[in-house]
């Protein structure tokens, strides 16, 4: 993956998401 950033960026939203 060229672009691991944007990856991170879907996981940790998920995370935070889901940590609600």
């Amino acid at each position: 993956i060229l672009v691991p950033t944007a990856f991170l960026l879907i996981i940790y939203g998920k995370t935070v998401s889901q940590n609600d």
